[in-house]
């Protein structure tokens, strides 16, 4: 396999453990307690019998059957199901598109589709991996195998997948990276930094800092550092991330959460201008499985350096030192064991445990959303539906009569609308 070759003309070094050293003094604090592929984003193009991208239109039935799905979705102002499905859900065809590119959009739980008529790139479709499902594999080549026979099921044999974007993490804990000197301890090379305050505490006389941000979303490569926990609790979801963690990782850097301790993630991403300015490009999407390691040794820098044994990497976290040279200082212990991720091994296979917890996420959400209705509907009703005495199961005698008259004037059916939720959502 041959070496890449980035665009300040280093290489990639051969894989390394992590030294017995790594941690010193703080060995049993900094815990590296997750890591793998939160984002993938897959550019679709038709290829020819050697599997070499071409430049080709979509297909016309396959246009006229989108065409058709989305006329329908228009019509009833809601997404409506199509016929293909991936692990089981169905993909739904939204009355809309995704710009300009992309006339159609469909999604679901584990991945989103957008497809364009390819005209003028020949860029036919675009796939987005949902975090739920990449996490829920074991390996991130067992979701790409998966979705790649996905697509020819809908686009055909003849495909070519090519990497658009790709977002690696490691998650850790045991150091809080809100105590972080933003503008002095790290060392990058890049400009254009900034910060986000937290609004869950005070940390001398300031808002405690949540986010790191280095380069904006939009450039070839940026990072960012940012209390997972915090995100989780404020405005995600992924609470299936705490099995994760429970589990941990084995190895020198590696540990388990303790279930109360903050989680800091530090994530980069790749994009397509920078994958395609390495030497050799990635450009298949196979090709990716194999640059882990070495794609992130390149953002956040390796434990044994670079070859003259200075630190090295696009981004890091440095001790101060009385050299006025500052990408001399040394790295920070626990950005020793952010540089550990993906040279250990820790594969994950959570695919149950996610769809438990987002099953069981989602119906505390909607018991709360039917209690809430329920007392607003019986606060309108009046009369005996809100007296001081009155209880939930008097207003859900009264849904049960006026639920069904309702769905008989506008014609659905209960049974038939609860299936269509279960296909919308993968809710088996």
């Amino acid at each position: 396999m041959c070496k890449l070759t980035f665009s300040d003309g280093s290489q990639e070094g051969e894989k390394t453990s992590p030294s017995s050293s790594l941690l010193g003094s703080w060995h049993e604090r900094i815990k590296l307690v997750g890591y793998g592929v939160d984002t993938l984003v897959l550019n679709v193009r038709y290829a020819d019998k050697d599997f070499q991208p071409v430049q080709k239109e979509l297909a016309d039935d396959l246009v006229r059957e989108l065409d058709n799905l989305a006329s329908d979705a228009r019509k009833a102002e809601i997404a409506v199901a199509s016929s293909w499905a991936f692990k089981n859900i169905l993909l739904f065809v939204e009355p809309h598109g995704a710009g300009r590119q992309w006339r159609w959009l469909l999604t679901s739980p584990y991945l989103t589709l957008v497809v364009s008529r390819g005209a003028l790139s020949g860029l036919i479709a675009q796939v987005r991996f949902s975090s739920e499902y990449l996490w829920s594999e074991a390996w991130a080549g067992d979701a790409l195998y998966h979705v790649h026979e996905f697509l020819m099921s809908i686009f055909g044999p003849y495909i070519h997948l090519q990497v658009s974007e790709i977002h690696l993490c490691a998650d850790v804990v045991g150091y809080d990276f809100s105590l972080a000197n933003y503008e002095q301890h790290f060392v990058t090379r890049v400009r254009k930094n900034d910060i986000t305050y937290g609004a869950d505490g005070v940390l001398l006389d300031c808002q405690r800092v949540s986010t790191l941000r280095f380069s904006s979303h939009a450039s070839p490569l940026s990072c960012t550092i940012y209390n997972k926990t915090l995100e989780i609790k404020q405005k995600s979801a992924k609470f299936w991330f705490h099995d994760l963690w429970k589990k941990g990782v084995e190895g020198p850097a590696g540990g388990q959460w303790d279930g109360e301790s903050d989680v800091w993630r530090i994530e980069c991403r790749f994009k397509r201008a920078f994958l395609h300015n390495l030497k050799p490009p990635i450009e298949e999407a196979y090709d990716v499985l194999d640059h882990f390691q070495s794609l992130w040794a390149y953002a956040v820098g390796q434990g044994s350096g670079s070859d003259d044994g200075l630190p090295d990497g696009w981004l890091r976290y440095v001790v101060p030192s009385d050299d006025s040279n500052r990408s001399r200082w040394p790295v920070h212990p626990a950005w020793q064991v952010v540089q550990a991720a993906f040279a250990l091994p820790g594969e994950h296979e959570l695919g149950p445990v996610i769809r438990f917890r987002v099953r069981q996420k989602n119906i505390e959400r909607g018991l709360a959303a039917v209690v809430g209705y329920s007392s607003t509907l019986a606060a309108w009703l009046g009369g005996q539906y809100a007296t001081s005495d009155t209880d939930l199961s008097l207003f859900l005698h009264w849904l049960s009569e006026q639920g069904p008259e309702y769905l008989e004037e506008k014609q659905r059916e209960f049974a038939k609308e609860v299936l269509k939720k279960q296909q919308r959502y993968g809710a088996w």
